[in-house]
């Protein structure tokens, strides 16, 4: 006669699989568990400012690890021509010549200040040549819109950044980015303090975000 299959199961098998099924259930929540925190981390990297603006968000030209926090200080006179890690990754020009970046349709700076300004900052662009035609370019500060308008017969581009439009603590970044319809080859760029009569500038402050880069 043959035997019945069932009865074949030994009696410590049967108490066995309520531990197995205990033990996966544990494997799979440890599991679960770990997933979730490597996903937390991608998410929330515990990195510098400029690590993140360059190799995460691909923000920035350059990487420098000496300056983990892209701060600037006020004034701040910049060559351009020096791998500055605050330039943008748009716009600029990768190799610099005669002196002289090359900046195209819409480019600026990415930085932090170590305190809130107590007054406006004025904004500087030097140029190698006069630009031509001489016309006002349009840039976005944070949510903050404006003119730069060009001094020296066309030679210097000005703007005031109004100090309520800064970013309130030193770990936000502070974009600013302008446009151009023509190239312009840039010696320096100079931030420096204001007074608020110094230059008479038309401006509005609709919430606008810069669209350059892959900043999300």
């Amino acid at each position: 006669m043959t035997a019945d299959a069932s009865s074949t199961v030994s009696p410590s098998s049967q108490q066995h699989r309520p531990i197995l099924r205990i033990l996966l259930i544990g494997l799979l929540i440890v599991l679960s568990g770990y997933y979730i925190w490597v996903l937390y981390k991608a998410i929330t990297p515990n990195v510098s400012l400029a690590y993140k603006a360059y190799y995460i968000k691909n923000q920035t030209l350059y990487w420098q690890p000496k300056q983990p926090n892209l701060t600037l200080a006020i004034p701040s006179n910049l060559n351009v021509t020096n791998k500055i890690p605050n330039l943008s990754r748009a716009g600029w020009s990768f190799d610099t010549d005669n002196k002289m970046r090359e900046l195209t349709q819409q480019g600026g700076l990415y930085f932090t200040l170590s305190a809130t300004p107590t007054d406006n900052i004025t904004i500087t662009f030097t140029l190698a040549k006069a630009q031509q035609p001489i016309k006002p370019l349009t840039f976005i500060f944070n949510h903050h819109q404006g003119t730069l308008l060009p001094q020296d017969q066309g030679k210097t581009l000005i703007a005031q950044l109004p100090k309520q439009q800064f970013l309130p603590t030193s770990q936000q970044l502070q974009a600013f980015i302008l446009t151009t319809p023509t190239a312009l080859q840039v010696t320096t760029i100079n931030l420096t303090t204001a007074n608020v009569n110094t230059l008479s500038l038309s401006h509005k402050t609709d919430h606008i975000k810069p669209t350059i880069g892959n900043e999300k």
